[in-house]
């Protein structure tokens, strides 16, 4: 495999979770897209110094993001007034990590959700994204309350079965206070 070939495949795999993460902090979806980009830029000039190992690789990338951000932060007065209000420090690692761990899990979802047959997905989308009720999601497809319990019960065992067991039990957690 060329480099160029796994740049790309290492780019495919961390860019949607890295503009996610960078999402979770600065609440702009261009800005964001930008911070991620810039990470994997610092890692290609740096890669000859970064460990070829995929964990360290992933760590430069999310420390990267997490850095540009507190950098911009930094930067900007009203923006610094923002962080010292809600408490942000450097040593925030156990909110850093639960950001990390949510970025990952919202990207094996999509992935998985993606999977699913576009009547389900649709219906699993209405319901658990958009809040919707099952008799608000039938009148809106013309379909049968219970052909949208079905569907449902379809999704989530789709889920069950292509999530890994944790993520699957964060999902299923989340679920059950939506159920309507």
């Amino acid at each position: 495999m060329t480099s160029l070939n796994s740049d790309k495949i290492l780019f495919d795999k961390y860019y949607k979770q890295l503009c996610y993460f960078a999402w979770q902090m600065v609440r702009d979806q261009n800005l964001a897209e930008d911070l991620a980009q810039d990470a994997f830029v610092a890692y290609f000039q740096r890669k000859n110094t970064v460990s070829i190992d995929e964990t360290a690789i992933k760590s430069f990338l999310y420390s990267s993001v997490k850095f540009s951000v507190y950098n911009r932060h930094r930067k900007s007065l009203t923006e610094r007034k923002f962080w010292q209000r809600i408490g942000f420090k450097e040593t925030d690692d156990v909110d850093y990590e639960h950001q990390i761990i949510r970025a990952e899990f919202m990207a094996a979802l999509a992935e998985s959700m993606a999977k699913l047959p576009e009547g389900c997905r649709m219906v699993m989308t209405m319901s658990f994204v958009d809040g919707l009720s099952n008799d608000e999601i039938a009148s809106q497809l013309a379909l049968s309350v219970n052909t949208i319990k079905t569907q449902k019960q379809r999704g989530l065992n789709f889920l069950r079965k292509n999530l890994r067991a944790d993520y699957f039990s964060i999902l299923f957690a989340f679920f059950l206070t939506t159920v309507r």
